[in-house]
């Protein structure tokens, strides 16, 4: 396995975990029906989608 394989399945890796913590905090805050803070919605919804671009990012860098 080559160096630059490696570290692109850590970064991938990392990235998916980013995301996938993302998309629970986003939920969290979605359902909690004590929230009324319109901000933390946004603010959960927009760390969500800028983990999404970075896994995609990442992808789009997979060794060939």
């Amino acid at each position: 396995m080559s160096d630059a394989w490696a570290e692109w399945q850590r970064e991938h890796a990392a990235a998916l975990a980013a995301l996938q913590e993302a998309q629970r905090a986003y939920h969290r805050v979605a359902v909690d029906s004590l929230q009324s803070a319109v901000g933390s919605r946004e603010g959960a919804l927009e760390a969500l989608e800028a983990a999404r671009v970075r896994l995609d990012e990442i992808r789009a860098r997979m060794p060939r």
